[in-house]
């Protein structure tokens, strides 16, 4: 598994979506931490950590809805 920057780190925490981004593949965790490391300005980082977390965020939210949807 790839590190998952401090920042990043507290950003899903303070979301309560740490443990969906572990669960998350290893391919698609490599893609997030990936773009937000790319960031060359802090603003920017700043953005994509704000980002990433809403995505993942509802993406959680969705998987949550369908699996109730299936059960």
């Amino acid at each position: 598994m790839t590190a998952i920057p401090p920042d990043f780190l507290a950003a899903l925490k303070s979301g309560g979506i740490d443990t969906f981004f572990a669960e998350c593949t290893p391919a698609h965790q490599r893609e997030y931490i990936k773009w937000i490391s790319e960031a060359k300005k802090p603003e920017t980082r700043k953005v994509r950590i704000e980002k990433a977390a809403k995505m993942l965020a509802e993406k959680r939210a969705q998987e949550a809805a369908h699996s109730k949807r299936h059960v």
